[in-house]
């Protein structure tokens, strides 16, 4: 029997745990379904093994969250791409429309983290 893969994943680690959690709340409305004071794991209420986790930076290292890079598949790109204006996000890549048959945009977490937001088109 081989081993399967259930779910992966992410952690991001945080010296801005607060702003994590209202970004990933109010702005992609994960659910927070963990919340130990030094990490804090978001699902979708959509489909609940789609999770990311934020840690506490307790080490005070450096963080350079630029090497990383999360896709998010979204029902709705438009009213998120909206939600983003409303919210002062910071996107870094306006919406757009691809040749791949994506349409997307890209905002900055409060991490530093590169969030590609995209939906397929139909």
């Amino acid at each position: 029997m081989t081993n399967s893969i259930r779910r992966i994943v992410p952690n991001i680690y945080s010296d801005e745990l607060e702003r994590s959690k209202q970004f990933y709340t109010e702005f992609l409305e994960m659910d927070l379904v963990m919340d130990m004071g030094w990490i804090l794991t978001f699902a979708s209420s959509v489909n609940p093994t789609a999770q990311l986790s934020i840690f506490q930076n307790d080490h005070k290292k450096p963080l350079d969250n630029s090497a990383i890079f999360l896709s998010f598949e979204v029902a709705d790109v438009d009213r998120l791409y909206e939600r983003g204006l409303i919210q002062k996000i910071d996107i870094v890549y306006p919406i757009t429309d691809e040749a791949w048959g994506v349409r997307r945009f890209f905002v900055m977490d409060p991490n530093g983290v590169t969030l590609n937001l995209l939906s397929h088109e139909r």
